[in-house]
């Protein structure tokens, strides 16, 4: 891994460049020492943090991918491990809004080129049980949430003036195990919970599995279909220089 320090940038020219909004500073530094805690880029405000976050792992936040929807990569995209800080001044945005800010980020940083690809792949439909949904749509005071975290007992989400589009989204990269499309007809934003197992070999827990889970809790189902998926395919990348 190149060291030195990556420190913060002005991103205008970039936003030029990419013709897309972009983080007002933004710093990537590689992670010191030893790897003993990790997360993926995740929004706090008008901030977006990450610590010992590699290539991959941005780019799946970035492009919303699975980390087997992306190909090209170089080996050292998975094993070097980089610490980011940007902001965009003092507005809040959401994760949304802050994918093309990390585009363009990666862009200019990584000098990441991409393509993309369609391919028609197996995958989830998420659909409305016989029965229907069981709960109800967001009230406008509900603060936006959308977080999943994981402890001895399994996994819990967090959800609030949220679409099932971005539930789907969710699924697939924390326990479907393949792509997830939302076909529920369900056009609202939504606020519920759901505590689900992973199915990992050894594992105990009291909680259902993800299908039971959703048809239990929440009155929906996962239908196997196919469908288009798409993938990223990289066509350049380099670590980032130093200042």
């Amino acid at each position: 891994m190149r060291k030195g320090r990556v420190g913060f940038v002005c991103l205008n020219v970039a936003a030029m460049a990419f013709g897309q909004a972009t983080f007002e500073v933004a710093s990537i530094k590689p992670h010191p020492g030893m790897v003993t805690f990790s997360s993926d880029p995740r929004v706090k405000g008008s901030r977006v943090t990450a610590t010992a976050s590699t290539l991959l792992d941005m780019i799946t936040t970035a492009y919303h991918v699975r980390y087997d929807q992306i190909s090209g990569a170089p080996g050292w995209a998975s094993s070097e491990h980089y610490d980011l800080e940007a902001s965009v001044g003092e507005q809040a945005i959401t994760t949304e809004q802050m994918r093309p800010m990390l585009q363009a980020l990666l862009a200019d940083r990584f000098q990441l080129r991409i393509h993309r690809e369609t391919r028609t792949i197996a995958m989830f439909a998420l659909v409305v049980g016989k029965h229907g949904p069981k709960f109800q749509e967001s009230s406008p005071t509900d603060d936006p949430k959308s977080n999943i975290a994981a402890d001895g007992t399994g996994m819990h989400l967090e959800f609030a003036r949220q679409t099932m589009a971005n539930l789907a989204s969710r699924l697939a990269s924390n326990g479907a195990g393949r792509p997830v499309m939302n076909q529920t007809g369900l056009t609202g934003q939504y606020t519920f919970k759901l505590d689900w197992a992973p199915e990992i070999p050894g594992h105990e827990s009291d909680l259902p599995a993800l299908p039971d889970a959703l048809q239990e809790q929440l009155g929906l189902k996962l239908e196997l279909t196919k469908g288009p998926g798409e993938f990223i395919v990289i066509d350049h990348v380099q670590r980032p220089s130093a200042n």
